[in-house]
């Protein structure tokens, strides 16, 4: 007959897994709630450099608020900054510079994308050294590319102007910043040489993804290098593409620093940006109503802009 089991040990061979169940429930309580207290500081960023600055201009867009005049700090006025800015010519006027701005950077640096981006993605001698050539603009300060580029457009000494003249493509020194006809480019195409390197580095890690099966299977069918480009290639980087063009669209529109230090938004105001212009309002005729609510338009102009390339990239990926 076997001995009945002593209850004293079963009870004390009970007391560890009691402990170690409350100790699991413990730590499982502290393992639920610790990812929510991790993203306590990010949210706290977010909504005191995001959000509270939003709807502070929010309601600055509401009101007459000039600091040079007391009597019109925090009026309250409705819609009035809105109606003022439409019938500025001036805002009309930036608009319009800044979709030329735009869409000239855009097209120029697709193409220029494009281009380095399949030398990039070929496989030769001295590849990595090509690629970090390619990203030096990138990483080089706004500021210090437009003074380099602002001494190279330089009218009488400028390297461009001399090289051109040796060249015997001009006659005479172009006034590269000063004419009304040639500095939209020029600030253009120094736009181009800083933001290129983005979205090259965007289309190369879209060209890494494509399988060279797909290449073997055309060369079969005797496809040419141009239609395996335009149909294979090209359809498979598009979401890609359409990806690094919000970044480079977003920098091109917020990042003032080149026309800023190029021309100031001259001459005249041939190359006065929406983002320009809304920084003159703010900061030198410290208007803070008119401003804001030139920000708030700008903030929609871009929330606009991004669903739009947002949605197209959708449909390339579903597709």
């Amino acid at each position: 007959m076997k001995n009945a089991p002593n209850p004293e040990l079963v009870n004390m061979t009970n007391i560890p897994n009691v402990h170690t169940k409350r100790s699991k429930g413990g730590s499982g309580l502290r393992n639920k709630y610790l990812p929510y207290l991790l993203l306590v500081p990010v949210f706290t960023m977010i909504i005191v450099v995001v959000f509270i600055p939003l709807l502070t201009t929010i309601i600055y867009s509401f009101q007459s608020y000039r600091l040079t005049n007391r009597e019109e700090q925090a009026t309250f006025i409705g819609l009035k900054n809105y109606f003022t800015l439409f019938q500025d010519d001036r805002f009309i006027s930036s608009l319009v510079t800044s979709l030329i701005y735009i869409a000239g950077s855009v097209v120029g640096m697709l193409i220029l994308a494009l281009i380095t981006a399949q030398i990039a993605n070929q496989a030769f001698k001295g590849r990595s050294v090509f690629r970090s050539t390619i990203l030096l603009p990138w990483a080089v300060a706004p500021v210090v590319a437009a003074q380099a580029w602002k001494f190279m457009f330089e009218t009488d000494y400028g390297i461009i102007n001399h090289i051109l003249t040796s060249l015997g493509v001009i006659e005479r020194n172009i006034p590269w910043l000063v004419s009304s006809e040639t500095t939209m480019g020029s600030v253009i195409l120094t736009n181009i040489w800083k933001t290129t390197p983005l979205l090259t580095l965007i289309i190369v890690s879209g060209l890494q993804t494509i399988s060279k099966d797909l290449y073997e299977s055309a060369d079969m069918d005797g496809a040419s290098p141009f239609k395996k480009y335009f149909y294979i290639t090209l359809p498979l980087i598009k979401p890609f593409i359409l990806m690094g063009l919000i970044f480079t669209t977003l920098q091109t529109i917020n990042v003032i620093d080149i026309i800023y230090v190029m021309t100031g938004g001259g001459p005249g105001e041939a190359t006065e940006i929406f983002t320009l212009y809304n920084y003159k309002v703010f900061f030198q005729y410290l208007d803070f109503g008119l401003g804001g609510a030139m920000a708030v338009i700008g903030v929609t102009v871009i929330g606009i802009l991004i669903f739009i390339y947002g949605r197209n990239m959708n449909k390339q990926i579903n597709h």
